[in-house]
């Protein structure tokens, strides 16, 4: 049995803290012990991008010199358009610690390796995983009152979420409806605009059971959960070409712009039950939690064997320099 360390303090919103709690409920399936404090002994640490400190990592080295730090990346902080300009150092400082790195996407390596140089490391990728069981094509579906209708969803009001390309298209096409899941507070009043507000996880499947697709107009996205849903309840993706969007939707999904919105909703229409099959498919085949979650657990245990001990020395002088550097 391993113990690991996760010493994030969650909460109930947001992909980052859904996947830690479902990996959580994984690791302890297979018998590992979790733990919060990172000055309990644990073989593992595992952190998420930029949500812990280093001060914290430095704790746990100097309780346990050989602890395996496992760091999750997500994208680059300033590809988002966060405001705190310390949320990337954080993560380049943790990456300097780390033993391992898992990148969500393709482009979550791209955007922190490459287009940003924040990441140093490399490392596998590993898609994210979704919930099957919640969402997926059977059981109760949302009545909207336009015929067609197309969700868009969002936890964060972040421009880059690109809302106000939802508003354009519902604007151009009062005859097709829009459902918005999430938090949409500058929605104009529009007939064909459905604020269905901030919804929990099974009436997010049943609304987008009821939708036609997902229209998803957001910038840089590393691997997002809603896409992943979307999928999975067997609804193809109209998305703008950014991030990882064609690389995570791969055949079930359109590339759309506030142009071609029309005409891509209508080439999907025409082919519906295909891309609706496939959305479905490459839900159980890429982002089922029965395979992603064991890679994790053996990425992580292959790190631990890898474990060099000019590594640990170096990792145990940082520790040692910067617990004297608070003393100063």
């Amino acid at each position: 049995m391993a113990r690991v360390c996760i010493p994030i303090h969650f909460q109930p919103q947001g992909g980052g803290f859904y996947f830690l709690q479902s990996f959580e409920r994984y690791l302890e399936s297979i018998g590992w012990q979790v733990v919060r404090d990172p000055k309990e002994r644990a073989e593992f640490l595992f952190t998420n991008h930029w949500m812990t400190p280093p001060g914290a990592l430095f704790k746990a080295i100097r309780r346990n010199p050989a602890v395996c730090i496992v760091q999750r990346i997500d994208g680059a902080a300033q590809d988002y358009g966060r405001a705190e300009p310390e949320a990337d150092r954080t993560q380049a400082a943790v990456n300097r610690l780390a033993n391992l790195t898992i990148f969500q996407s393709q482009y979550s390596r791209y955007a922190t390796r490459e287009k940003h140089s924040i990441i140093s490391q490399d490392g596998p990728v590993i898609w994210n995983p979704v919930d099957l069981e919640t969402f997926n094509p059977e059981g109760p579906a949302r009545d909207y009152p336009q015929e067609v209708c197309v969700a868009a969803v969002s936890w964060s009001a972040n421009p880059r979420k690109g809302a106000a390309s939802l508003y354009a298209c519902a604007e151009q096409n009062p005859d097709i409806g829009f459902a918005l899941c999430g938090n949409f507070p500058d929605a104009p009043r529009l007939p064909n605009l459905h604020l269905l507000g901030v919804l929990g996880r099974a009436d997010l499947a049943v609304a987008l059971r009821g939708a036609a697709a997902l229209l998803t107009f957001s910038q840089n996205e590393a691997c997002p959960n809603h896409v992943l849903e979307a999928l999975a309840c067997g609804r193809p993706v109209l998305y703008a070409d950014s991030g990882a969007m064609a690389e995570v939707t791969g055949p079930a999904g359109l590339p759309v712009s506030e142009k071609s919105f029309r005409a891509q909703l209508e080439r999907l229409q025409g082919n519906r039950a295909a891309l609706a099959n496939a959305a479905r498919a490459r839900a159980e085949r890429e982002f089922n939690p029965a395979l992603i979650f064991p890679r994790y657990a053996e990425a992580m245990q292959a790190a631990r064997k890898r474990r060099s001990p000019r590594r640990l020395a170096q990792r145990w002088l940082a520790a040692l320099r910067d617990g004297l550097s608070r003393l100063i």
